[in-house]
């Protein structure tokens, strides 16, 4: 039955990952990763939760189940000798004491604020994205109206013919524009606040009801 060592070292080499920039994501230092690669816990300092710590988030972050790598990590720590660890660390029964509490704590949140930062960068990097559901390129629109609708990512700001119109709190937006009899064009504006902009232009045809 494989460690865990051997399932993240393998999951990471088959997604291709380097493992110096999974310990920059993460925020953990780059020999407690590798450490846990060659389930050499004795060179993770803080015990099972720091251990645990980690190892939830380097899980999850090669997409594996947490709970099920912490599980098998914890069969290897209290297991029969033999196991991956020393023989003086494999009781299972030492006292859980505040110094652990709040060294998991901190382990936590320095998680999450890597996480977060790395979800931010991914999300609001690079120039805006926007797509347009209504009209329909060369739509045949019944009446003196037009409804525009669409969707905005990595920007704050849509404008339709130059009027800037209010984006909701997932980036859709919606406003009705009039149109005239025949061909018409509209033209939508987005940017975001480092001035990157994305134009797109929609042909649509009115006709009288």
């Amino acid at each position: 039955m494989r460690s865990v060592g051997e399932i993240l070292r393998q999951e990471r080499e088959k997604l291709g990952q380097d493992l110096a920039g999974l310990a920059e994501d993460l925020k953990v230092k780059l020999e407690y990763l590798r450490a846990l690669e060659e389930d050499d816990y004795q060179a993770i300092p803080g015990g099972i939760p720091i251990i645990v710590g980690i190892l939830s988030a380097y899980s999850q972050k090669l997409g594996l189940d947490s709970v099920k790598t912490s599980a098998i990590f914890r069969r290897d720590y209290t297991g029969t000798p033999g196991s991956v660890l020393p023989e003086e660390l494999q009781s299972p029964k030492k006292p859980w004491t505040p110094t652990h509490t709040i060294s998991a704590i901190i382990i936590t949140l320095t998680v999450l604020a890597g996480f977060f930062y790395y979800s931010r960068s991914f999300f609001l990097s690079g120039p805006p994205v926007l797509k347009l559901t209504s009209p329909k390129e060369n739509e045949l629109v019944v009446g003196k109206e037009v409804v525009v609708k669409g969707k905005l990512r990595r920007g704050d700001v849509v404008s339709v013919n130059g009027e800037k119109i209010i984006l909701a709190e997932d980036g859709s937006f919606e406003t009705v524009v009039e149109c005239h009899f025949g061909e018409n064009l509209i033209l939508i504006e987005a940017a975001n606040p480092k001035g990157e902009q994305e134009q797109l232009a929609r042909r649509f045809v009115c006709q009288e009801e």
